[in-house]
């Protein structure tokens, strides 16, 4: 008989531990948000047993090792809420099974462990904790410099073209750039007394002529955002020289010939000087950059006035002018005594 009154105090005890443990206070494990805007804070209790009276539900917020109350509710005093929450929180519908609340606009200094107790009796308090965490999303911009890109010969050293700034982001941005210049970048992260960190991104490269009208973006992402800001390149550089016109068939007595001189320059070339380094043939010489009588120049264009004769060879030299500086091109005139036999392009 005895050992059958220990079995069943045993196995009553064993019921009434697997009851108690049972009796869970569930909430969310993380919360996030964004400051300014409202977070619901679940909490509740499963399991209640009729034997076991709740005599508060309280929520704590953990702060420097130490619990600091946030809210109370007493099924005989109502509820309580504490500074500095005041006018910020409030139970959604308070019970003694449910002590869900609203955290109202947020602020950075809300993050962090809370605590949701249920006092019982005569079981004690049991209590879970969750995390609190506080975005805040990022304002972007992209700036481009204000100084004149100018490709220089013997520039060595890569100037900043554009910076893309990400600031007071939480958690920080991620800043990237998308282009095919062969620039370099550079990161800087500003950790503000706030919580927030601002993210300076800055674009150098070295301005030549093939980065002129070159496409540069900023993209920043944050979380599920995206944010893009491009902007085109433009490199000042003085000008490349190119002479059209001779054809290698220059013969006596050709008419219509003309050299025409094509510059590739940023800003556009405004002055174009021709000179002529002649040939010395049949016993002519002429004086070193005169061109001849029968040609008239027509800003970029030489037009060659009559037929051809042997005074039009030699090597043509033009000169083009930008606000950046001057450049020259050249080609090598030959006069024939008869046209050549070319064979088809």
């Amino acid at each position: 008989m005895s050992d059958f009154s220990f079995s069943s105090s045993f196995l009553l005890f064993l019921f009434l531990i697997a009851g108690l443990w049972a009796q869970m206070v569930l909430v969310n494990d993380t919360v996030s948000g964004f400051i300014g805007t409202n977070v619901i804070l679940h909490c509740s209790m499963t399991n209640p047993s009729p034997s076991v009276k709740i005599t508060q539900v309280t929520w704590q917020k953990a702060t420097n090792g130490s619990k600091q109350n946030v809210a109370i509710f007493n099924p005989n005093m109502g509820v309580s809420i504490l500074a500095p929450y005041k006018e910020r929180v409030t139970f959604r519908d308070p019970s003694t099974k449910d002590g869900t609340i609203q955290l109202s606009r947020l602020e950075l200094d809300d993050e962090g462990v809370y605590i949701c107790e249920f006092a019982t009796f005569p079981t004690g308090n049991r209590e879970n904790q969750l995390n609190l965490t506080v975005l805040a999303k990022p304002t972007n911009q992209m700036v481009r410099t204000t100084s004149p890109l100018i490709a220089r010969a013997g520039m060595t050293e890569k100037i900043v073209v554009a910076t893309c700034t990400s600031s007071n982001g939480k958690p920080p941005s991620t800043v990237t750039w998308d282009t095919k210049l062969k620039g370099e970048a550079e990161y800087q992260e500003i950790r503000n007394n706030n919580g927030t960190i601002t993210v300076i991104s800055r674009y150098r490269l070295l301005p030549s002529r093939e980065a002129h009208r070159q496409q540069l973006m900023c993209v920043v992402n944050y979380q599920l955002d995206r944010f893009t800001d491009s902007m085109t390149l433009n490199v000042l550089y003085e000008p490349e020289v190119r002479i059209d016109g001779f054809d290698g068939n220059w013969y006596l007595n050709r008419k219509d010939v003309k050299l025409t001189c094509t510059s590739d320059a940023n800003p556009p070339a405004t002055q174009y000087q021709w000179k002529l380094v002649p040939q010395t043939k049949m016993g002519m010489d002429r004086m070193n950059g005169s061109l001849p009588d029968n040609v008239e120049v027509q800003n970029s264009t030489l037009l060659f006035k009559g037929p051809v004769m042997y005074n039009l060879a030699g090597t043509y030299v033009c000169e083009a002018t930008n606000t950046i500086g001057t450049r020259s091109g050249l080609v090598e005139v030959n006069v024939t005594g008869r046209k050549l036999s070319l064979p088809l392009p």
